[in-house]
């Protein structure tokens, strides 16, 4: 690596002077700095660089050294979403790629012969002409995977994500509201856009929901492996696991559980428990109307109808997809 810092040296000695470039002698200062770091670093990593070295210059002058220094293939210039503007060596004839954690903001460089030669196949087979190219993988390092809680709000999980909704830390009167948008425990979820305004826009499927701030607060979510799910038998399996305790306004049809407990008051709980709605009953959810209101249940082989918010007074346990 010396040698070819010693290059890169050589190479900017004859260029910026060929080329004319003023107060040559402060820019290969700030050249010499520049290759002393490693990896990724922005301007301010450069100037940390020369105060080390006991060089004063003025901040705009180093980032239009490094703009020049990107200009002639001596620095590439990497833009990472929305961090800040970095820069790395440029060691002609090697080229390498980059995942980006979105949570710690680690960048990983990586490189893949069977990727690269790949990418050419891609391009030949559309006729393309591939001149340059760069991959950045935007998720969740190891490190931060390994420190994160198993359950997380949904206000804090990043764009791209695909999780699980595992709870409602909600009062019945937000589940309700929840449960209305079509969110219920259970479904797999992507987020599409955090933070414009707080709102968190999800995808289910091919519906977005736009949930404000505080609702998403209430909504516990976990990471969902897609690498885990290797073949469409092992992700039907996963369907038929076993959900949290819910109410039975949350659940999805097709699915069945026990009943827990039948809350309510006076007559209501009463004309429940008259149409067998009783604790350690089965159910099942056949289907909800247009509107998600009300729900078709079966339960002791009859078919009824409850409204969802008489749903929401009846908890369920054990809950799963019913086999087939």
């Amino acid at each position: 690596m010396i040698n070819t810092h010693e290059k890169e040296k050589k190479q900017f000695k004859r260029l910026f002077q060929q080329q004319g470039v003023d107060q040559f002698d402060l820019r290969f200062q700030i050249l010499e700095a520049f290759l002393k770091l490693e990896h990724h670093v922005t301007v301010d990593d450069v100037l940390t660089q020369l105060n080390k070295d006991k060089i004063k210059l003025d901040k705009g002058f180093v980032l239009n050294s490094m703009e020049l220094l990107s200009r002639f293939g001596f620095a590439s210039k990497m833009e990472f979403d929305d961090k800040e503007t970095q820069y790395e060596h440029r060691h002609l004839g090697l080229h390498h790629d980059h995942m980006v954690c979105t949570k710690c903001g680690n960048i990983v460089e990586f490189k893949d012969e069977a990727l690269e030669k790949q990418q050419l196949k891609l391009a030949d087979a559309y006729g393309f002409l591939m001149l340059q190219h760069k991959m950045e993988i935007y998720g969740i390092c190891s490190r931060c995977m390994k420190n994160r809680d198993i359950l997380v709000s949904l206000h804090k999980a990043k764009p791209g994500e695909k999780l699980i909704v595992k709870e409602f830390e909600a009062g019945k009167n937000m589940q309700l509201r929840i449960s209305s948008m079509g969110l219920r425990i259970g479904d797999l979820i992507e987020i599409v856009s955090n933070g414009f305004g707080g709102q968190v826009v999800i995808a289910i499927g091919e519906n977005r929901l736009v949930l404000g701030k505080g609702m998403a607060e209430k909504i516990r979510v976990q990471p969902f492996n897609e690498a885990a799910v290797e073949d469409p038998a092992t992700e039907q399996e996963s369907k038929h696991s076993v959900l949290s305790t819910i109410m039975l306004s949350q659940m999805k049809t097709g699915q069945e559980g026990i009943i827990r407990k039948v809350s309510g008051e006076g007559l209501l709980r009463r004309r429940l428990l008259e149409m067998g709605i009783n604790r350690g009953s089965k159910i099942y959810v056949e289907k909800y109307a247009p509107l998600k209101d009300p729900i078709e249940l079966v339960i002791k082989g009859y078919h009824i109808s409850l409204r969802i918010e008489e749903a929401a007074t009846i908890i369920v346990e054990n809950v799963k997809y019913k086999k087939r």
